[in-house]
């Protein structure tokens, strides 16, 4: 994608530009997916790759920054992407449908989230921030339709059998079956720029290894928090079909 393509797909505020991304979809569907906190090691793998006996305790991977993840394992990978396979998981979410997705509505979603694991749940409870903050973003048929945006934490391991129920009404626990994702990992303080063209290069990848995958969709993760300078890590995932 050229610079010039890629200025276009935000607006001058730095938000997604969904409508210049509809309108791409008309010709290219994957386009149309370009709009802090999934990975955790499921099975124990020696460095050769040789599976280790399955009663040895899970390590997370280093960018989970000792928080828990949902586990995982590697199917493949490459120096462009990487197949893991995730175990089911239980999570809190919120979403919304909007036409235009800003750092507001972003925030907004976040704290909804936050405020379950501070306290606002059935048990009134404190709630140990799990990694990572995973985004969803489905996109509806068409130039003129709205998106659904689904923001989710991961529920500790331990209250994943039977979780508080969340008191905000508009949050809800989401258990979620096992899912095969590709995922292409980047460092840094992530923008939509870099989403969008981490994205592209992902589905490039991915289309040049004949994978086909679900097209109106894609996923994002973020691991830091905002005060976090060094190491950060993020991923932009697509589900193959």
């Amino acid at each position: 994608m050229t610079p010039a393509a890629l200025r276009n797909l935000t607006t001058p505020d730095g938000t997604l530009n969904l409508t210049f991304l509809r309108v791409i979809n008309q010709e290219n569907p994957i386009m149309l997916a370009l709009g802090t906190f999934l990975a955790v090691i499921g099975v124990a793998q020696s460095a050769g790759g040789i599976l280790l006996d399955a009663s040895i305790p899970r390590v997370a991977p280093w960018f989970c920054h000792d928080l828990e993840c949902p586990r995982y394992n590697v199917k493949s990978s490459n120096d462009k992407f990487e197949i893991r396979n995730y175990e089911p998981s239980v999570w809190v979410a919120t979403n919304l449908t909007a036409m235009t997705y800003t750092r507001a509505e972003n925030t907004m979603m976040f704290f909804k989230l936050f405020g379950y694991i501070a306290g606002n749940n059935s048990l009134h409870m404190k709630i140990a921030m799990t990694a990572p903050v995973l985004t969803e973003v489905y996109h509806g048929q068409g130039p003129d339709c709205e998106s659904n945006f689904t923001m989710r934490f991961m529920v500790p391991f331990a209250l994943q059998a039977n979780p508080p129920a969340p008191l905000d009404p508009t949050v809800f626990i989401d258990r979620q079956p096992a899912i095969t994702v590709a995922v292409r990992q980047y460092g840094g303080f992530s923008t939509d720029e870099l989403k969008m063209e981490n994205l592209v290069e992902l589905t490039e990848a991915l289309d040049n290894a004949t994978i086909p995958y679900v097209g109106n969709m894609f996923l994002t993760a973020g691991y830091d928090g905002p005060y976090s300078f060094k190491n950060r890590h993020n991923e932009i995932w697509v589900v193959p079909m």
